[in-house]
């Protein structure tokens, strides 16, 4: 609260408290973050203060902002998002009951990208730019290295986090505001390790999650619930074990090496859930879309559901599954060899090999939809109304780009909270951003070198580099 100090009658017969301000904040340093090379960290000196904010001005004046209000009971502040290799002059203020001083000016320059990042570019090849935040992926550079990669609506990298000699895997922002990571070899069947770094805003690692129970940690999908306070409950994902199976039944040998799946759930104590174990959930006559290389079920996918239900997508079963996150029982399943629902209003009459599905705030599932089983191939984004009682699936909208696309493998469809939707083709690093009418809005294409495609495993929308907001 303000500190209130009572004034006695004046010449102007005026009387009551008023607010003294916060004492004008004193940059002790201001410095390159060492894990964050993009960004900036100040040092300061504050009394009388509730919290404290950075605002800052490039020196040729294209770039200019201002950090959240951070409690002024820490004793430094990160600048996040500031363009590489930049001057700029930064001003730290403070807040006290509504009053607001500004304190003295610093100037730094932030560091020049590595030499490989340097290389890697998203740009605009159609229409106009994306329309607010940042776009989120994981890039394999030249150098070899993975990195988790941020960038404007201009295409410039505003925050990067290098993950090693690596490749890389599914990357998000985790609803703490933390950024994800998967760092490994494997391609979700292949007998290599591998876990998710878990990155905060300011560069630093502070956990890996591997898949606890199962000898190796699937690339494709890690979600991370809290309750209301932000304290983590769970992680959800996927690992999977490899045996040798008969596979002669579906084209395979009497011995093929195959890897099955399980969908975990670890709680904060540690303690494992396995809510679906793939070898006894599925047979070979689920098999719908043999892989040459390896996996009976392949999941890519999970979200949940509005009921705390837990929505699969199983690509090599064409399928997408709901379970019952208390009793492990399969609530439904939409697509494959044990399909339970009729498709409505849907020319493809389903969907293959697909990628990304997601319970929109309305409960409709949205999926990105390779077309594996459609006739000529080619990849879709489309969204569908589930009635899991009368078990229909009515499509109510898709977006095709033309010419078509056929995205074999990987892919993402995200629906914004301004009703557009962001649809990526990761195979080429290009990302569209569509209107509700199925309008291309924007296209852009990341690129590890000029004319190298990125491969991408998705593309997402981030409001903030600071703290989770519904993009």
């Amino acid at each position: 609260m303000a500190e209130l100090v009572e004034i006695g009658a004046c010449s102007d017969g005026l009387t009551g408290p008023v607010v003294i301000p916060p004492t004008p904040p004193v940059i002790a340093s201001v410095g390159v973050r060492a894990s964050l090379a993009d960004a900036l960290s100040i040092a300061y000196t504050v009394s009388r203060a509730d919290s404290v904010r950075a605002v800052y001005r490039s020196a040729d004046g294209a770039d200019s902002g201002a950090t959240p209000w951070f409690a002024a009971k820490e004793d430094s502040i990160i600048v996040l998002g500031l363009r590489p290799a930049t001057q700029y002059t930064v001003v730290l203020q403070a807040e006290h009951g509504g009053a607001v001083t500004t304190g003295a000016r610093a100037v730094q320059s932030t560091a020049a990208l590595p030499a490989a990042l340097q290389q890697v570019q998203m740009t605009l090849l159609a229409g106009g730019a994306p329309s607010g935040g940042y776009t989120l992926a994981n890039v394999d550079a030249s150098d070899g290295h993975g990195y988790a990669i941020a960038f404007d609506s201009a295409g410039v990298i505003r925050w990067y986090h290098d993950v090693g000699a690596t490749s890389t895997g599914e990357t998000k922002q985790q609803a703490n505001g933390d950024i994800t990571i998967y760092a490994g070899e494997t391609r979700g069947f292949d007998p290599f390790p591998g876990a998710y770094l878990e990155i905060t805003p300011s560069g630093d690692v502070v956990r890996s999650i591997a898949a606890t129970g199962s000898p190796y940690t699937d690339q494709h999908e890690l979600v991370t619930t809290y309750d209301a306070h932000g304290i983590r409950i769970a992680d959800y994902l996927f690992g999977y074990d490899i045996r040798t199976v008969d596979r002669s039944a579906v084209g395979g040998t009497s011995a093929d090496v195959v890897a099955g799946h399980q969908v975990l759930r670890l709680s904060s104590s540690g303690a494992v859930d396995t809510l679906v174990n793939g070898w006894t959930a599925w047979s070979a006559s689920d098999y719908v879309d043999p892989f040459s290389s390896g996996d009976i079920d392949h999941p890519n996918s999970i979200d949940i559901d509005r009921d705390g239900g837990v929505v699969v997508s199983y690509r090599n079963l064409d399928a997408i599954v709901k379970i019952d996150s208390a009793t492990h029982a399969i609530v439904w399943q939409l697509g494959g060899a044990r399909n339970q629902f009729r498709f409505v209003g849907d020319p493809e009459s389903g969907f293959g090999g697909q990628h990304d599905a997601r319970i929109l705030p309305n409960g409709h599932l949205l999926l990105f939809d390779n077309g594996t089983n459609h006739s000529p191939q080619a990849s879709r984004a489309v969204e569908y109304a589930i009635d899991p009682v009368a078990k229909t699936a009515t499509m109510v909208w898709q977006y095709v780009p033309q010419p078509p696309v056929f995205n074999t493998f990987t892919g993402s469809a995200q629906r914004l909270a301004n009703g557009n939707t962001v649809v990526s083709w990761t195979l080429t690093g290009v990302i569209d951003e569509v209107s509700p009418d199925g309008t291309l809005l924007s296209r852009t294409q990341v690129t590890t070198a000029p004319g190298t495609p990125a491969s991408i495993y998705r593309a997402t929308r981030i409001r903030s580099l600071y703290r989770y907001s519904v993009p």
